[in-house]
């Protein structure tokens, strides 16, 4: 047993050696300090959803008291109600869609009337426009147009020639 700090010498366990002159810093951080933060931030927190709760049961009394307030959406429904007009009717841009399926189909039948009729895109500089059966007919007949082969030139022949290579191309 090791008297000087009464623990019982255990084979492999080296003893705990305390060096008196070497110590932690005590003026970092005191406990005491920590717990004082952490009530006043719990005070600070109550007293914030207090407030917060308060507001809402003003605004929430003054919504449902005996004079509600309106929107100003509710306002003017009950204008145009009170005048003989629907609401729908006189609403201003953008309305909702009364019959998105209907729009749908409409939106379809152009796009396929364009698609298959021949037609002016711009008469002054005349540009038509052709079914598109017809333009693909015509694609497959003539094929799309290619570049000409030009042959590539290595880096190394770049420089040599003296022109210069670039992200964009040579110069």
């Amino acid at each position: 047993m090791n008297t000087s700090t009464n623990e019982p010498d255990l084979p492999g366990v080296q003893p705990e050696v305390h060096n008196p002159e070497v110590s932690y810093d005590t003026t970092d951080l005191s406990a005491r300090g920590v717990v004082f933060f952490l009530i006043f931030l719990a005070i600070g927190g109550v007293l914030v959803t207090g407030a917060t709760w308060g507001v809402y049961k003003y605004i929430a009394r003054a919504v449902a008291g005996p004079n509600p307030i309106a929107g100003p959406m509710a306002a003017s429904r009950q204008e145009l109600r009170s005048e003989g007009v629907d609401p729908a009717l006189r609403f201003p841009p953008p309305q909702l869609q009364a019959d998105p399926v209907a729009d749908f189909n409409r939106f379809h039948e152009r796009e396929q009337e364009i698609l298959n009729s021949y037609g002016w895109v711009d008469q002054a500089n005349g540009k038509v426009r052709i079914p598109i059966e017809r333009a693909i007919d015509q694609v497959a007949a003539t094929g799309l147009p290619v570049r000409p082969n030009v042959p590539a030139v290595s880096p190394g022949a770049a420089r040599a020639s003296g022109t210069q290579e670039t992200s964009r191309g040579t110069q």
